[in-house]
Protein backbone atom coordinates (compact mmCIF):
# COMPACT_ATOMS: atom_id res chain seq x y z
CA UNK A 1 0.00 0.00 0.00
CA UNK A 2 1.45 3.73 -0.59
CA UNK A 3 2.24 5.75 1.87
CA UNK A 4 1.22 9.69 1.52
CA UNK A 5 3.61 12.25 1.85
CA UNK A 6 3.37 16.37 2.21
CA UNK A 7 5.63 18.68 1.42
CA UNK A 8 4.94 22.44 2.67
CA UNK A 9 7.36 25.33 2.19
CA UNK A 10 7.16 29.06 2.77
CA UNK A 11 9.53 31.61 1.85
CA UNK A 12 10.03 33.60 5.30
CA UNK A 13 9.01 33.22 9.17
CA UNK A 14 6.04 35.36 8.94
CA UNK A 15 4.15 32.98 6.63
CA UNK A 16 2.49 29.67 7.84
CA UNK A 17 2.51 26.07 6.35
CA UNK A 18 -0.93 25.32 7.97
CA UNK A 19 -3.03 26.91 4.38
CA UNK A 20 -0.98 24.46 2.10
CA UNK A 21 -1.75 21.34 4.77
CA UNK A 22 -5.28 22.33 5.00
CA UNK A 23 -5.87 22.14 1.06
CA UNK A 24 -4.04 18.88 0.91
CA UNK A 25 -6.19 17.72 3.35
CA UNK A 26 -9.45 19.01 1.70
CA UNK A 27 -8.26 17.20 -1.28
CA UNK A 28 -8.64 14.22 0.35
CA UNK A 29 -5.52 13.20 1.37
CA UNK A 30 -5.26 11.88 4.37
CA UNK A 31 -1.62 12.14 5.76
CA UNK A 32 0.03 10.95 8.69
CA UNK A 33 1.65 14.10 10.76
CA UNK A 34 5.34 11.89 10.95
CA UNK A 35 4.48 11.96 7.24
CA UNK A 36 4.05 15.88 6.36
CA UNK A 37 7.77 17.76 6.32
CA UNK A 38 7.17 21.68 6.22
CA UNK A 39 10.14 24.18 6.02
CA UNK A 40 10.84 27.43 5.81
CA UNK A 41 13.25 28.10 2.99
CA UNK A 42 13.47 30.51 0.08
CA UNK A 43 11.88 29.23 -3.00
CA UNK A 44 15.17 30.06 -4.89
CA UNK A 45 17.12 27.61 -3.20
CA UNK A 46 17.13 24.58 -5.14
CA UNK A 47 14.76 21.12 -3.53
CA UNK A 48 17.39 18.93 -3.60
CA UNK A 49 19.26 21.57 -1.01
CA UNK A 50 16.62 22.40 1.40
CA UNK A 51 17.36 20.96 4.60
CA UNK A 52 13.62 19.51 4.86
CA UNK A 53 13.14 18.50 1.52
CA UNK A 54 16.94 16.39 1.77
CA UNK A 55 15.30 14.54 4.91
CA UNK A 56 11.78 13.78 3.29
CA UNK A 57 13.40 12.35 0.02
CA UNK A 58 15.48 10.13 2.33
CA UNK A 59 12.24 8.64 3.86
CA UNK A 60 10.51 7.99 0.92
CA UNK A 61 10.08 4.63 -1.25
CA UNK A 62 8.96 3.28 -4.26
CA UNK A 63 5.36 3.44 -4.51
CA UNK A 64 4.92 6.47 -1.83
CA UNK A 65 2.92 9.29 -2.94
CA UNK A 66 4.47 12.90 -2.88
CA UNK A 67 1.58 15.94 -2.70
CA UNK A 68 2.00 19.53 -2.69
CA UNK A 69 -0.03 22.39 -3.33
CA UNK A 70 1.67 24.28 -6.30
CA UNK A 71 4.60 23.50 -8.19
CA UNK A 72 6.45 26.90 -6.66
CA UNK A 73 6.31 24.82 -3.30
CA UNK A 74 8.33 22.11 -4.75
CA UNK A 75 11.39 23.78 -6.92
CA UNK A 76 13.05 26.81 -7.62
CA UNK A 77 12.26 26.97 -11.49
CA UNK A 78 10.46 24.74 -14.70
CA UNK A 79 13.85 23.44 -15.11
CA UNK A 80 14.34 22.62 -10.73
CA UNK A 81 10.75 20.77 -10.83
CA UNK A 82 11.39 19.06 -13.98
CA UNK A 83 14.32 17.29 -12.25
CA UNK A 84 12.94 16.89 -9.39
CA UNK A 85 10.27 15.15 -10.53
CA UNK A 86 12.10 13.13 -13.01
CA UNK A 87 14.65 12.26 -9.85
CA UNK A 88 11.77 10.78 -8.08
CA UNK A 89 10.12 8.72 -11.03
CA UNK A 90 13.00 7.20 -11.64
CA UNK A 91 12.74 5.56 -8.24
CA UNK A 92 9.11 5.12 -8.19
CA UNK A 93 7.46 8.17 -5.94
CA UNK A 94 4.45 9.67 -7.73
CA UNK A 95 4.04 13.14 -7.47
CA UNK A 96 0.67 15.20 -6.74
CA UNK A 97 0.40 19.03 -7.43
CA UNK A 98 -3.27 20.20 -6.32
CA UNK A 99 -2.73 23.44 -8.01
CA UNK A 100 -3.16 21.28 -11.50
CA UNK A 101 -6.27 19.46 -10.36
CA UNK A 102 -4.50 16.81 -8.70
CA UNK A 103 -2.62 15.94 -11.43
CA UNK A 104 0.49 12.76 -11.04
CA UNK A 105 3.38 14.81 -12.38
CA UNK A 106 5.04 11.48 -12.82
CA UNK A 107 2.15 9.85 -14.67
CA UNK A 108 1.90 10.37 -18.72
CA UNK A 109 -0.94 13.28 -18.33
CA UNK A 110 1.82 15.36 -15.76
CA UNK A 111 4.71 14.78 -18.36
Amino acid sequence: MSRIFAYARVSTIEQHTKNQLGEIRAAGFEVEPRRIVAETVSGSVAAWERPGFARLIDRLEEGDILVVTKLDRFGRNAIDVRKTVDQLDEVGIKVHCLALGDVDLTSPAGA
